[in-house]
């Protein structure tokens, strides 16, 4: 298999980290920014990542698409186990809505930064501003301190369940970690300052979940 991504992606690291925990093999393609041929000629015109270029040459395309596939079978009990089928796809969503409303702005622009050219740096703030307005990746700069206590709001629910257990729904990781992982990674990217600001303990997490995910 062969990841697509960009190494920020919150949605390419939740399905990188869900391959991990399935102990499946692939290899990561990371794509330039501003060339993105090599999705448009694997999926005929997708220019969004991850994508997921299976052993039997299927193109998958969308993360939760990508997960729900990985997630069938015999490896459905292991990442999604009976019965918390539900509870573990809830959360995985509102990991991938209200939570990833407020982490990709404070993440976007530590990410804006890491771009080394001028014209890389241009079409992500235009990227944005074509949804959000002129100026937000700026805005939301200006606006960090707001930010980190929306999602330090958001996540006190989870962390008090990770004070008293190693992952959300107990002793093994879920694709809830999965997912979790995905969009905590990328305010880490961003600026590792920014996820002590929310909580050091998402860290001492984030470490559980790697080592574990590399057993």
């Amino acid at each position: 298999m062969k990841l697509y991504r960009f190494d920020y992606s919150c949605y390419a690291r939740k399905v990188q980290m869900v391959l991990d925990l399935l102990n499946l093999r692939y290899d990561i393609e990371e794509v330039p920014f501003l060339d993105r041929s090599k999705l448009i000629n694997l999926t005929g015109g997708y220019i969004q990542v991850p994508v997921l270029l299976m052993d039997d040459g299927t193109v998958l395309k969308d993360s939760r698409v990508i997960c729900k596939s990985l997630l069938s079978g015999d490896n459905a009990e292991r990442l999604t186990p009976s019965p918390w089928q539900g509870p573990i796809w809830a959360y995985a969503d509102w990991c991938d809505s209200a939570l990833e409303d407020v982490l990709f702005r404070l993440a976007s622009p530590g990410i804006r930064n890491r771009f080394k050219t001028a014209s890389e740096k241009a079409f992500f703030s235009f990227i944005k501003e074509r949804k959000f307005g002129e100026g937000c990746v700026d805005q939301w700069a200006r606006q960090s301190g707001e930010l980190v206590s929306k999602a330090r709001s958001l996540l006190r629910p989870t962390l008090e369940t990770l004070s008293k257990q190693a992952f959300i729904f107990g002793d093994q990781p879920t694709y809830a970690d999965a997912t979790l992982y995905g969009h905590v990674k990328m305010v880490e990217i961003s600026d590792p300052d920014l996820l002590t600001d929310i909580a050091p303990d998402l860290r001492l997490w984030l470490n559980r979940l790697t080592e574990f995910s590399h057993r």
